[in-house]
């Protein structure tokens, strides 16, 4: 007898199904949200565009539970006194760095919090669960959550302020966590630093650890692709060819032009992936091709470019191994 399908919760099911339906395009610039990270490759795979995560309707539906947060904070402070500035030009501060490729936006500045009346100062808002919100009363941001920590030293720096309020509220008992942060020029120049190296890298960094079952590698939305060899997007930031330039812009060296946001999304026909996005020995290449030899008992090889194994059909040999030319000899020894 067939199963009689539970129409019970299509409700919310069907809310889940929307906020899935919402595609996440990849961040423009390196954000200051993610320079805490412990691992450098991950910093520069966000960077580069390697893979999007895969996120549940239920985890988008907590993020935006979160920013909605934002707007009720906002109220709370206004009531208090706090003169409150959360947009310039009807849209959130932004702030970068000289290159243009890393920075963020911030939830807001003000003057008039209750710790520090006559000083401007970054504010910042957060949600969490009762068990998070018990470790910043007893350990504080810097290590309860470094990444919220380093996300304000850079504001705070780009924004030349030396002082941050972190607001965090309990999302089980409606609790509110304040504290006062004060700005380390030492910390903001290390974090600057650490972004400088990242946008300039050509090639990944190295893995925090190359055990896949190293815990922090295991929570990580990149883990597929670190240690899985799952295949890295098809973009123009993927490619050989494309570099970051000045005022966060991209350019091509292979047709010699700049990159629009739409040019790196789409990428062309000519996309050579970076050897080290490939889960393959790179032995050999020239004008817009490389070839690889699979690292595996057959030993063949195999070669990407445009004139051989298109990157867009590489990639897609994971998921839908494909069956005609020039796919169909690599099947079984694919690296993804």
């Amino acid at each position: 007898m067939p199963k009689i399908p539970d129409t019970q919760h299509d409700t919310g099911r069907k809310i889940f199904e929307w906020y899935e339906s919402k595609k996440d395009e990849h961040r423009e610039h390196l954000g200051a949200s993610l320079i805490g990270h412990a691992c450098d490759r991950y910093l520069w795979m966000k960077f580069r565009w390697v893979a999007s995560p895969l996120l549940g309707g239920r985890i988008r539906r907590l993020f935006d539970t979160g920013k909605r947060e934002e707007a009720r904070v906002f109220e709370e402070l206004r009531a208090i006194g706090v003169e409150l500035h959360t947009e310039s030009e009807g849209n959130q501060i932004v702030c970068r760095d000289a290159s243009g490729h890393f920075g963020g936006s911030i939830d807001g500045v003000g003057l008039g919090f209750p710790e520090g009346p006559k000083t401007w100062a970054i504010l910042e808002i957060k949600t969490s669960n009762a068990k998070s919100f018990a470790a910043f009363k007893t350990k504080k941001v810097a290590e309860a959550r470094p990444q919220h920590y380093a996300q304000m030293m850079v504001y705070a720096g780009l924004m030349k302020m030396t002082r941050a309020l972190y607001v965090v509220v309990n999302k089980d008992t409606d609790e509110l966590y304040t504290e006062w942060v004060h700005f380390e020029s030492n910390k903001y120049l290390s974090l600057m630093d650490r972004a400088r190296q990242t946008v300039s890298r050509s090639t990944p960094a190295d893995k925090i650890s190359d055990d896949p079952t190293n815990w922090q590698c295991k929570m990580c939305d990149l883990h597929p692709v670190c240690h899985k060899k799952a295949p890295a997007e098809v973009n123009c930031r993927t490619c050989c060819h494309s570099t970051p330039v000045a005022k966060g812009k991209w350019h091509c060296s292979m047709f010699g032009k700049p990159l629009s946001v739409e040019d790196q999304h789409a990428a062309c026909d000519s996309h050579l992936f970076i050897p080290r996005l490939v889960h393959a020995t790179p032995i050999d290449g020239g004008e817009n091709y490389i070839q690889y030899k699979v690292d595996g008992p057959s030993r063949k090889t195999f070669v990407n470019g445009p004139s051989h194994i298109a990157s867009k059909n590489l990639a897609a040999a994971t998921k839908s191994k494909p069956t005609g030319p020039p796919i169909e000899d690599f099947n079984d020894d694919i690296p993804f």
